[in-house]
């Protein structure tokens, strides 16, 4: 038994092609990730549904911050009902791997800058506190991002303090986890209607939490700025008086993408 799987997620992650790190997952480039912190919800949408991924979205949150966009790169874990043979296996293994504390923590020690801690917890909310102020202090010291918990959280008070950190949870409660086992860090798991893979880039923002195939990740981000740049050139037209909001709230006529493409080898960069 292993806790993480490196053939695993290499399988699952086939498609991307670029860097991974020492276990096999998928690492979306740095200039990726802070673009992507300009994405929408509705335009990272809209890129998965035309390429065929329909349950990358989780909604109905607690945000500890709802203004503050959540982005980085997912390291999963997976929590079920806790079993004696199971959990007795589990604490073997990561005996035998080294890993020390409690298993919610076995997690923690694998994440570096730019993480998103994916954590599935199957909505339990009461005894369901995957982390404190203690762990997630680790976490943002570690990340300097945050967390996706489909549990709880406790310490809310403290944490909600903690500067340039978000979390998103199902609900609070002062209990501490208990009475779950994590069989696996880095394997598939389900948070709410949505699957979320090692790897896949998380874009949380007011709405709720996106989860984006690695190998997608840079046609969501190209796919946004070239949306804002037509918004941009449209809304500039229609104060010029140019066209008119019916003209620009459509498909361009071709003499709007001629104007449109002048327009933007001109403007310069952003």
């Amino acid at each position: 038994m292993k806790l993480t799987s490196s053939e695993l997620i290499r399988s699952i992650t086939s498609e991307w092609k670029g860097e991974r790190d020492r276990r096999g997952r998928p690492l979306v480039e740095s200039d990726i990730i802070k673009r992507m912190e300009k994405v929408t919800s509705e335009e990272a949408w809209g890129t998965l549904r035309r390429n065929g991924y329909h349950h990358n979205f989780a909604g109905d949150f607690h945000i500890l911050h709802p203004e503050r966009i959540l982005v980085g790169r997912a390291v999963t874990c997976r929590f079920v009902p806790t079993r004696p043979d199971l959990n007795n296996a589990i604490e073997r293994t990561g005996e035998s791997e080294g890993r020390v504390g409690g298993q919610n923590s076995w997690v923690i020690d694998e994440l570096v800058e730019d993480d998103v801690i994916v954590v599935d917890l199957f909505g339990k909310i009461f005894d369901g506190t995957f982390a404190g102020d203690n762990l997630s202090t680790a976490i943002r010291v570690s990340t300097k991002r945050g967390m996706v918990i489909d549990g709880g959280l406790r310490d809310t008070q403290r944490i909600y303090e903690m500067e340039g950190f978000n979390a998103f949870i199902r609900g609070m409660d002062p209990s501490a986890i208990n009475d779950v086992s994590m069989p696996d860090i880095n394997g598939v798991i389900r948070i709410g209607v949505a699957t979320c893979l090692p790897g896949d880039v998380v874009l949380g923002t007011m709405e709720g939490v996106m989860f984006i195939p690695p190998h997608l990740a840079e046609e969501v981000v190209v796919s946004s700025e070239n949306v804002r740049l037509r918004d941009e050139f449209g809304q500039q037209r229609i104060a010029e008086g140019v066209y008119t909001p019916g003209e620009v709230d459509r498909a361009f006529s071709e003499e709007m993408e001629r104007d449109f493409e002048g327009w933007s080898a001109n403007r310069g960069p952003a």
